[in-house]
């Protein structure tokens, strides 16, 4: 299995991946969406799309002119749990419904989502508004891999949707050191866009970075970022922009969990 964040190879490099897992969904707008963002992304990565449980034709949901291009034929697996299909057939990344969070007090082992990008890359999506055509992708970026998935991702979509995809940082004080942070964050974000590279990168001024991406979002088809860079606690006590966004936003929300091996 190769997962995004695995991969230090040259950029001439071919990258060699494992399938794209859609997993099983209890929402039927999430998992609509599930089945956008896993298509998408599995045809990006030029891999195999296998599916947890009986699926339409996930090549419905793409515009008519992209199907042809970037839909995927489906395999549905034996089983609808993920473990076993992730030690038998290694997917590169799965694309599952979000969690709701549930008690004041986070799991100590972190989300099912936190636990399964032990293994493989994970995307989350969830139920919010409509599954229908997306034309603008928002990609707030703070760096590092959930980040540098985050914009794959979007990339991935935005290129079966021919949407356009803007990368967003947020500083909240500006300085010239912020500025310069944050253009040096961005640049890095838009070296990943391969060959799409459809949209604009901007750096936005506010005193709440998840108040700011929370607006901003509500602007967009859709909203794709990186999860949480510290741990379950540590959020609980000093709180996560990632999270305000998950619990604030009312617009749909992908959330991206780079592998990171225990």
């Amino acid at each position: 299995m190769v997962a995004a964040s695995d991969s230090n190879e040259a950029d001439n490099v071919t990258m060699s991946y494992g399938p794209c897992l859609l997993g099983s969904f209890n929402d039927t707008i999430a998992r609509k969406r599930g089945s956008i963002v896993a298509n998408a992304i599995g045809a990006a990565r030029n891999t195999e799309l296998l599916v947890a449980d009986a699926a339409s034709d996930v090549a419905e949901l793409l515009p008519a002119d992209h199907r042809d291009s970037h839909s995927l034929a489906t395999t549905t697996t034996e089983t609808r749990a993920i473990e076993p299909i992730l030690q038998q057939q290694e997917p590169s990344v799965v694309v599952v419904e979000r969690e709701s969070r549930s008690g004041l007090v986070p799991p100590i082992r972190g989300s099912r989502a936190e636990q399964l990008a032990t293994k493989t890359d994970v995307l989350t999506v969830d139920g919010r508004g409509e599954a229908a055509s997306i034309a603008s992708i928002l990609v707030p970026v703070a760096g590092g891999r959930h980040s540098q998935l985050a914009v794959e991702a979007a990339e991935a979509i935005g290129a079966a949707y021919d949407a356009a995809v803007d990368l967003f940082h947020v500083i909240e004080s500006d300085t010239e050191a912020k500025r310069e942070r944050g253009h040096q964050i961005l640049q890095t974000a838009a070296a990943g866009r391969g060959d799409f590279g459809g949209g604009d990168t901007w750096l936005y001024t506010a005193d709440s970075i998840s108040e700011a991406i929370i607006e901003q979002s509500a602007y967009y088809d859709l909203t794709v970022m990186g999860a949480p860079t510290v741990g379950p606690l540590e959020r609980f006590v000093f709180g996560s922009t990632a999270e305000d966004v998950q619990q604030g936003a009312d617009s749909p929300l992908v959330v991206a969990h780079a592998h990171s091996p225990e």
